[in-house]
């Protein structure tokens, strides 16, 4: 993955899920309020952060401070195969899901769509966890705070980072949809509630038509 420096003016989030990103970490400013998210910022800004993978229930990367390169680890659960069936089924759904993704995009409501079946794509209250080999006994430290950040404007780039993250890559989540899509037992009144793109939309819900079986010819006599 690119090692892109944000610059000294990014706001670490240019969109919905990508501030939605980092105000996930920002959050813990009222509990924690120290030195550390200052002190994150400002590594993530020059470029401390390198090496940056996201992977199934991890983001994994070095960071370049005072002369020592540290690994940090940031973790979220990745979801289940069953609650990802779940969370196809509940996105699926609603057209208008189903025509932002296929766009590259996530939909705004999107988690309000998963909170109905309990879950989430952004992290919930304990759910994020990190370690670092600063050994800080505070968690998390200025570096995992570093990587935290950076990620923002990653996600800004793809949003399917963060189903990776979950545990679903942007292709198979998109093949699921399409299968729960083709499926009869969707409800029919919510497959036209769409306000986006309509032709991606149709794109996504298309099918393959089978020919109509040609009649019989019946002999005369």
């Amino acid at each position: 993955m690119s090692n892109k420096r944000p610059s000294e003016a990014t706001a670490f989030g240019s969109t919905w899920w990508g501030r939605r990103w980092r105000r996930a970490l920002e959050s813990l400013g009222a509990t924690y309020p120290n030195p550390r998210l200052p002190h994150g910022r400002s590594l993530a800004r020059h470029g401390a952060v390198q090496d940056l993978v996201v992977a199934p229930g991890s983001v994994t990367a070095q960071v370049h401070a005072r002369g020592k390169v540290l690994d940090v680890v940031l973790t979220l659960p990745a979801f289940t195969d069953a609650e990802w069936r779940t969370a196809v089924t509940a996105l699926a759904g609603q057209l208008r899901h189903a025509a932002a993704l296929l766009r590259g995009e996530l939909p705004e409501d999107v988690d309000d769509t998963l909170r109905e079946v309990d879950l989430s794509l952004f992290p919930r209250t304990g759910e994020l966890g990190s370690t670092c080999t600063c050994r800080s006994r505070t968690e998390p430290c200025a570096h995992a705070t570093a990587v935290h950040y950076v990620l923002a404007p990653r996600l800004d780039d793809d949003p399917f980072l963060l189903t990776r993250l979950r545990g679903r890559d942007r292709d198979p989540l998109l093949a699921d949809l399409r299968a729960a899509r083709s499926t009869p037992e969707l409800d029919p009144s919510t497959l036209f509630t769409a306000r986006g793109d309509l032709a991606a939309a149709a794109a996504l819900a298309a099918q393959p038509l089978r020919a109509p079986a040609r009649p019989r010819r019946r002999r005369l006599g």
